[in-house]
């Protein structure tokens, strides 16, 4: 392949050597040099996309699928600040990517401030390097620092402001390839103090979270171990599911929210090993200074010590290295008393359980996260929205293999799941993935089932249809506030799906999900399901999350 002619065909060059199989986006006018170069060396895909944001969605999920990044790509101004909500999630989420973005000549700007917003300066909050790339020569140290900082330590995106004039220098700076160096390994001395801490325990529960770098296949393998050799009960955190195999009868349950069935074992531990949680995601227990716990910190990066979350043990490395080496000293304790966290797993899968009996109309949303459930293989993908079908697939759809259950619970944002879906089937094109999604989420960015279409994937969209915010509408009751404002009309989701070139089913009897989710599959194209939900059941589950009578569970008799 001929030397690069100029920066945007030294940017494609860079990224191809640095094993970017894709660029996420929409062009503009200045973005004209960088398309071209792409279409000229042919090793990246460009995948056009309906909206900035869900781009930015697919280039996050590709890096949290994969631990590499992919491109997402806009113009200046509107474009670039579409990508700002992928961005942050990205940021927040600790999932790597590059982001670049257009700008007017910085030379010769003839446009004044037509479109003008200082990008930059937008981005530097939100990513992990921010900068503008002033000219040719500078052009490759830039990506290199950027590459390397979405890929060093804690992942997350990065992002270079490439200006039309620039895009074309032809004055180009040396090549350099990054080196991105390996994580620390943790002391012995930390690890020494984690095993005493757990070996001298009356209750230890591990708590197993969702950061990016604990949803590697070799964490999940190295975990798997140590569950199988200590036989300590496990707990999973919403973007932590799936990292230990949640049909072990060792797991107790998602700890999702105080009240519930697994948070009866978080509550009662005097000793948790808190795996691969990153702080960026929504606590799932308060620490107090005197509540008599001592909390274990294990992941690659040191808690920050802020006032619900001050860990007393921190073992700070390479997480599949920490937890191997954690394992080499411990064994079963059959003194630990684990009696009534087993209790606490067996109430939580007799509750999973009776919610899924119900076939009645309109659908009940427990049977549904139930039939997707058995619809699903282990290696298959639910990719989630945000909202309260949220909760009822975190806590009722156990997860068995590392990133197959696709969510934010970091950032917290509607529409992601759809796009999110569409880079997990591009990275596992033999895996079925499953969009589980409410009607508000979707509409955020439903206009991606043509680019779903367009792209030929196999791909299912599950829509819990309850007419509105069925999330706000709840808490709005548990409030005793009145329904206000939380209300919509949706379109026909079947006409909807035919007029992208896809196929839509109507839920009318629920006993028969399987069967469509059956024909969905072996008929191959994108389906949307519409699935009117009850939504008095998102107030029973609530009301049965909060009644738990944790102590007459843990003290019953064996």
């Amino acid at each position: 392949m001929s030397a690069p002619a100029n920066t945007s065909e030294q940017f494609v060059a860079a990224l191809a050597a640095e094993g970017v199989e894709y660029v996420f986006g929409i062009p503009g006018d200045e973005n004209l040099h960088f398309m071209e170069a792409l279409r000229k060396d042919g090793r990246i895909r460009f995948v056009l996309f309906r909206h900035e944001q869900a781009a930015g969605f697919a280039a996050a999920a590709y890096g949290r699928l994969t631990g590499k990044p992919a491109v997402v790509m806009s113009t200046l101004g509107a474009g670039a600040m579409n990508l700002t909500t992928a961005v942050a999630h990205a940021h927040l989420a600790a999932m790597p990517m590059l982001v670049i973005t257009g700008q007017k000549a910085v030379r010769d700007n003839r446009m004044g401030q037509y479109q003008l917003v200082d990008v930059v300066d937008v981005m530097r909050p939100i990513t992990k390097f921010s900068a503008k790339v002033p000219s040719g020569p500078m052009a490759a140290a830039l990506l290199r620092q950027a590459m390397m900082a979405a890929m060093g330590g804690r992942q997350g995106p990065a992002h270079l402001e490439l200006p039309d004039d620039v895009a074309q220098d032809t004055e180009l700076g040396p090549l350099v390839p990054c080196n991105h160096g390996d994580l620390p390994i943790a002391s012995e001395a930390s690890v020494r103090a984690a095993a005493e801490a757990l070996k001298n325990a009356k209750r230890p529960l591990i708590m197993i979270g969702g950061g990016t770098r604990a949803n590697r296949p070799e964490v999940a393998k190295a975990v798997h171990a140590l569950l199988a050799k200590t036989r300590i009960p496990f707990v999973s955190t919403m973007m932590g599911k799936g990292v230990a195999d949640e049909d072990s009868e060792l797991y107790l349950g998602c700890s999702i929210m105080p009240g519930d069935y697994p948070n009866c074992a978080v509550q009662n531990a005097d000793v948790i090993l808190n795996i691969g949680h990153d702080t960026m995601e929504k606590p799932t227990f308060f620490m107090r200074p005197d509540d008599g716990r001592t909390v274990i910190h294990l992941n690659p990066f040191p808690a920050l010590g802020d006032n619900v979350y001050f860990p007393q043990i921190q073992v700070v490395g390479d997480m599949a290295d920490a937890v191997h080496h954690l394992a080499s000293h411990l064994a079963h304790n059959p003194n630990w008393e684990h009696a009534g966290f087993r209790r606490v797993g067996a109430a939580m899968q007799n509750s999973i359980a009776r919610a899924a009996e119900d076939t009645s109309f309109p659908a009940k949303q427990g049977h549904l996260v139930a039939t997707l459930r058995d619809f699903l293989g282990d290696e298959d993908i639910l990719s989630l929205d945000n909202g309260i079908h949220m909760m009822w697939a975190a806590r009722n759809f156990n997860a068995r293999k590392p990133n197959t259950f696709l969510t934010d619970h970091a950032l917290g944002s509607m529409g992601i799941s759809l796009p999110a879906a569409i880079a997990a089937k591009m990275v596992n094109p033999d895996r079925k993935v499953v969009v589980l999604t409410g009607d508000g989420g979707f509409a955020m960015n439903f206009q991606e089932i043509e680019t779903a279409v367009r792209l030929e994937l196999d791909l299912i969209v599950v829509v819990f249809n309850d007419n509105g915010l069925g999330m706000i509408a709840m808490k709005q009751k548990a409030d005793g506030y009145d329904r206000f404002g939380v209300g919509f009309n949706n379109p026909d989701f079947v006409t909807f799906a035919q007029s992208f070139g896809a196929t839509g089913h109507r839920l009318n009897d629920p006993s028969q999900f399987r069967a469509v989710l059956d024909q969905a599959a072996a008929q191959g194209g994108v389906h949307i399901i519409d699935a009117p939900v009850d939504p008095m059941q998102n107030m029973a589950l609530m009301k049965e999350m909060k009644s738990v009578d944790c102590q007459s569970i843990l003290n019953a008799p064996n």
